[in-house]
């Protein structure tokens, strides 16, 4: 009775991208854009003398999911939007650039990559086909301190740390098996931003990003997305998907939207598994219908307000508490602090100077290098530093 009315749920990208699981009822799953197969029932697993109802969460409408059994009935229905960029429509990555952002814009990208190169000794390197396994737990161990920095910093929740482990126990074979990229940028031997990509085809999939919230002057998740850019046309992908979400980021760069659905599977031969798939499919047609009308009336606003308001932590109130607010003073004499002394960045005690560090080091457009940092021993919470041509005072009150 039960497996005739209550639904198995399953969410398509998450079942075919990572674990590789046969999917249910459908024979195939074509990609209308690119025109290839996304999904090949290969198993031949008789999977519908099991269940008689599913739920497919998150399918992409522009994947078409084939269905010969007559007697199994599917209704779409829109939920959210999705984010595309057909890489296929511009010869390459420049000319994508070109018609996608302002001469102005191009030369702003220009400019946080070029000072991020001048400030510091950076490398990109994309982990695609090989990584060993020792490099690949210390990357994702360095990822996940930056998304929990990142979101502690916003005072907000991430769904990506609820599956990390998840996601740290896939993600190494599926790179080793070119089923997914590890986008990384390093200064000297230190990760400052990563980003895991899934793919399909000829097709990647926009999975899980951040970056060190200490480079922020610099832009880099720009810098990261434009390499990106690049490897994909090096590496043939037609199609760039930046999946849900919709930031004002990615309006600046896809170039268009698709729907993302929930598929009610259903065998009709049953008439209890009829009249529950009915119940589930006007269900989600009336909650997604209110969504919509909430949207209009920017409801959604408020209530991401509120959420964000009930799920601050207690690490977040702490880390909160814990931020000063800093006073600087520019072009400042040296001469004028006779008691001074010199103090290393790296220092793990004082990487809350990290980021007026960095910002100044974007500033003066000048090697991290060349820069001195001093404590002022009369005066807590006081520092200098000195570059080439400017010298900067940096107070938190």
């Amino acid at each position: 009775m039960l497996k005739k009315i209550k639904p198995d749920n399953l969410d398509v990208l998450s079942a075919s991208l990572e674990k590789k699981e046969a999917l249910p009822i459908y024979n195939s799953i074509i990609n209308s854009i690119s025109g290839s197969v996304f999904y090949k029932d290969t198993k031949h697993i008789d999977i519908e003398n099991n269940r008689y109802l599913y739920c497919i969460y998150d399918f992409p409408s522009y994947l078409k999911g084939v269905i010969t059994n007559k007697n199994w009935k599917l209704k779409s229905i829109n939920t959210y939007k999705g984010s595309l960029i057909l890489l296929k429509n511009y010869k390459n990555a420049d000319d994508y650039l070109k018609n996608k952002f302002s001469p102005n814009r191009r030369s702003k990208f220009k400019t946080y990559k070029r000072r991020l190169e001048t400030c510091f000794n950076i490398e990109y390197i994309s982990y695609y086909g090989s990584i060993t396994k020792d490099k690949y737990d210390y990357l994702f161990e360095e990822f996940h301190i930056m998304i929990k920095k990142r979101f502690l910093e916003k005072e907000a929740k991430n769904y990506d740390l609820s599956r990390w482990e998840i996601y740290h126990e896939i993600a190494y074979s599926l790179i080793n098996n070119k089923e997914a990229v590890l986008f990384v940028i390093y200064n000297n031997d230190k990760p400052i931003s990563i980003c895991l990509n899934l793919i399909r085809n000829k097709t990647i999939y926009g999975y899980i990003r951040s970056y060190d919230i200490d480079y922020s002057k610099f832009y880099i998740g720009f810098t990261d997305f434009i390499q990106q850019i690049h490897w994909c046309y090096n590496n043939g992908i037609q199609i760039f998907d930046l999946l849900k979400g919709n930031y004002p980021y990615k309006t600046k760069l896809i170039d268009s939207q698709y729907d993302f659905q929930k598929h009610v599977l259903y065998n009709s031969s049953s008439l209890l598994t009829f009249l529950s798939a009915k119940i589930i499919i006007y269900k989600t047609l009336a909650f997604y219908d209110l969504v919509r009308f909430l949207k209009k009336f920017n409801i959604n606003i408020l209530y991401h307000k509120i959420l964000k308001y009930r799920h601050k932590n207690s690490e977040s109130k702490k880390t909160k508490e814990h931020l000063k607010s800093i006073v600087i003073t520019n072009n400042v004499k040296i001469e004028s602090y006779p008691k001074l002394t010199k103090i290393d960045s790296n220092n793990k005690s004082l990487s809350y100077l990290k980021r007026p560090l960095y910002n100044f080091l974007y500033t003066s457009q000048e090697s991290i290098n060349t820069v001195e940092i001093f404590s002022i021993n009369d005066s807590l919470d006081t520092y200098l530093i000195k570059g080439k041509n400017l010298t900067q005072q940096i107070h938190f009150q």
